[in-house]
């Protein structure tokens, strides 16, 4: 016979089971089924014209947050007390994340003595979090980032896969706008059949086509196909047709509007980029382009060149072709840490937001109507625009936004866009007001 207490007890866990199954309303794989939640649609997505799109990894994880994935892009052997090292140059500013959202890293302590807590982007919280920030400060949108070689290792899959359902459902929450870049960084195995599986479960499975959110140009779903011709993967220019001719000609697959990732000198096939001459024939095959600049300038004078040289010599080619273009923002850069180099050895510095802001007023001069900003969420490179952290563990080495708040880059890249669109001046110099005035 069971005891009163043993019943008792049973009875308390089939009641908490029976709670937690009604808490969590998602399918154990959202990203399988349609969005179905609140819905806002405050930015058109039918089109590219007058819009910042930021780059969204996403492909940070923890400890506990159901992945089984541990510290993943923070860093490597943090789960052991002081046995790691970190490949991160900026600490996140977690002081609105959901506690069940954050993990401690062990051993590791903040100036007053309270835990070092990160996030994980498996887990909603964190991601709709970072939508919210996007449609308070006046962000567009983003392309997400999907790594076509995760795309074969399950774990992985599983993880880029609920972030999407994650990016997704920020997206129709906040009004803002998504599209996938694929970037086609793999081993030298990768085929083009990777990456032609992947976007058919994306639109067989996922159905981003069908998407009311989804970013669209010229009643095409948009897609960023990052990464073809750069000398450090070993796609060939062959490979490289096949796969453009999918995504624009195929007949069930095809029909999108292809914008390619590819290095600042793609024109003169110079730079980063692939010289073999077959590769001339493969950029000029995408709808539009969109130069990877991040790290390619680090001041005024090389970013005048830049201007002169990329910026303004590929408008002049690609305008009489029909072309777009989506040249790259970066508000500055460091990876000591993941490159396991002295502390400033890579910096860009951001001079208090000058340098991210001059870049955009170049593009309003030159007349650039879409801007992709590299990137939201990486503090790997130290590109992030989202909130950061002044204050940073003890013992390690961060690179800090200079005591700006943590919020400074997030107006800036709002009052950027509207500079882009036109509903603000042209001006060379981040406008005084921003530095003081607390309104987004």
């Amino acid at each position: 016979m069971i005891s009163k207490n043993l019943l008792l007890a049973l009875l308390f866990l089939c009641a908490r089971a029976f709670c937690a199954a009604e808490e969590n309303t998602d399918p154990p794989e959202p990203w399988l089924h349609p969005y179905s939640g609140p819905t806002r649609d405050d930015i058109d997505p039918g089109t590219l014209d007058g819009k910042v799109l930021c780059g969204y990894q996403g492909w940070f994880n923890t400890p506990g947050d159901g992945s089984d994935l541990g510290f993943v892009h923070w860093g490597q052997g943090l789960e052991s007390t002081n046995g790691g090292r970190f490949t991160v140059d900026m600490w996140p500013d977690v002081s609105e994340y959901a506690p069940e959202d954050l993990h401690q890293v062990p051993g590791l302590k903040m100036p007053d003595g309270s835990p070092a807590l990160l996030y994980s982007a498996f887990r909603k919280g964190p991601v709709l979090l970072h939508f919210q920030w996007m449609r308070h400060y006046g962000i567009d949108g983003v392309f997400l980032s999907r790594f076509i070689g995760e795309t074969t290792n399950p774990s992985r899959l599983r993880h880029i896969n609920q972030v999407l359902a994650n990016v997704r459902e920020g997206c129709h929450r906040e009004g803002r706008v998504w599209a996938m870049m694929l970037d086609v960084t793999a081993g030298p195995d990768a085929t083009t059949a990777i990456v032609m599986n992947d976007w058919k479960f994306l639109c067989d499975k996922v159905k981003v086509r069908e998407d009311s959110r989804y970013l669209h140009q010229q009643n095409k779903p948009v897609v960023l196909l990052w990464g073809l011709g750069l000398n450090d993967r070993s796609w060939s220019p062959e490979q490289a047709g096949e796969l453009i001719r999918f995504f624009k000609d195929d007949p069930q697959y095809g029909g999108a509007y292809l914008i390619g990732g590819v290095d600042p000198r793609w024109r003169t096939l110079a730079g980063s980029s692939r010289t073999n001459d077959a590769w001339a024939k493969v950029y000029r095959s995408f709808d539009a382009i969109s130069p990877w600049d991040a790290d390619r300038y680090h001041d005024p004078a090389s970013m005048d060149r830049i201007r002169k040289n990329v910026w303004e010599a590929d408008l002049a080619e690609l305008k009489p072709r029909g072309m777009g273009y989506m040249p790259t923002a970066f508000p500055g850069f460091s990876w000591d840490n993941l490159r396991q180099t002295k502390p400033g050895t890579t910096l860009i510095p951001r001079r208090q937001g000058e340098f991210y802001w001059r870049q955009f007023a170049i593009f309003r001069d030159l007349g650039i109507r879409t801007v992709f900003v590299g990137m939201f969420d990486e503090v790997d490179e130290g590109t992030a625009i989202y909130k950061v952290a002044n204050v940073t563990p003890v013992g390690k080495y961060f690179v800090t936004y200079d005591g700006l708040p943590s919020d400074f880059y997030l107006k800036l890249t709002g009052a950027a866009t509207r500079m882009i669109r036109g509903e603000l001046p042209s001006s060379p110099s981040v406008p005084r007001q921003l530095l003081t005035d607390d309104s987004p």
